[in-house]
Parts: structure tokens; sequence; C-alpha cells
């Protein structure tokens, strides 16, 4: 009788730790896009600098559209493009989604915003909660991007496409060399402390 008490006890011990360790341990959340209306949540607010707006404002916000319009429509035709608001080349640089490969998408996340906030950010997932993003080195650690001179690279290129031609990922219509110190002050929308 004496073992089977020191068994249930061992069992009961056993049982405990492992409790313990599910519940102290943190859940590793899936990486995803949240989309553009999440982020407005916070960064709609003008206490916080109203950051939504900046960007409502903005061609990033339109991007997606865009590639609905009929200049796009007859380049891609022409081209042999296909429709260009369902190809991989058109969408890499037009939409929030396609420019986080890989990076499944949240249900309030919608392809329509265009180049969203996670477009230069990275997908918020994981650094959206307010403790984490009122602090820059926990915004980093979660996977946020400051975003910079290389993130906006991605898409837009120092050299404007004299050729108007689909060329290493070129966008055929970009007119007008990127400098980013100029395109910058345009869209920068900086966090009230």
């Amino acid at each position: 009788m004496k073992y089977i008490s020191y068994l249930i006890f061992a069992l009961f011990i056993g049982a405990l730790l492992l409790f313990l360790k599910n519940a102290l341990e943190p859940k590793q959340e899936p990486l995803y896009i949240t989309g553009t209306v999440k982020c407005g949540e916070c960064h709609g607010l003008k206490v916080n600098g109203n950051q939504l707006d900046k960007w409502k404002a903005d061609k990033h916000s339109t991007a997606f559209k865009t590639l609905s319009g009929s200049r796009a429509k007859e380049f891609a035709a022409a081209n042999g493009l296909g429709d260009p608001a369902q190809n991989e080349k058109c969408l890499k640089c037009h939409t929030t989604q396609f420019s986080q490969k890989d990076t499944p998408v949240g249900e309030f996340y919608d392809i329509n915003e265009g180049i969203g906030c996670e477009g230069c950010h990275g997908a918020g997932s994981k650094y959206s909660p307010a403790h984490i993003m009122k602090n820059e080195a926990s915004f980093l650690q979660y996977g946020g991007i400051k975003g910079d001179e290389k993130t906006c690279l991605k898409c837009h290129n120092p050299k404007a496409n004299k050729d108007k031609k689909l060329a290493d990922d070129h966008c055929p219509f970009q007119e007008e060399d990127f400098n980013y110190n100029i395109e910058f002050e345009k869209i920068k929308h900086p966090v009230k402390p």
C-alpha cells in the first residue's frame, strides 16, 4: 500500500510538472499578415499620429487597383503576361500579400489594400500587440521592419524604365528615377511618442 501511495504521488507530481511546463511556455503563434485594417485600429488614431490617413492618401494604398486599369491590362496583353491582377510579377510589388511571399494572411487582410503597412514593415501578427509596438527592440525582435532604402528598392528601381519593357522585374511604368531621400519625405509617417 505504501508503494502505491508513492506511485500516486509521483504521478501527481509528474502531471503537475507537465501542466506547468505547458502553461508557462510561450505558445508559438504562426506569423501572418494582419491587414491594414488591424494596423489602423491604433495607427489611425490622432494621438498616435494617424499614419493610416497618410497611407490612404498615398499611391501605395491603390497599388493593386492600378493592375485593373486599362494601361496595365493593355501592356500585359501585348507582352503575354495574362491578367496583371493575377500575375505574380506584378503582384509582388502591388500587394502586401505577394511582397511577403509564403506568409499566410489573416482574416482582416484584403488584397485591395495594395501595399499596406506590412508591405514595408513585415507581417505584423507577432509584433502588433501594443506592449510590443511601444518598444522598438521588441518590435524588431518580433519581426517588425523599420523600412528603409533597401525595403523600397525591392520594388522601386533607382533608374526609370525608359524602354517600357518588363525586364529583370523592372516595372515598365516607372517613368522616373527613384530617389529614396526625396520619395521617403513624401511617405514618412512618424509615430508620436
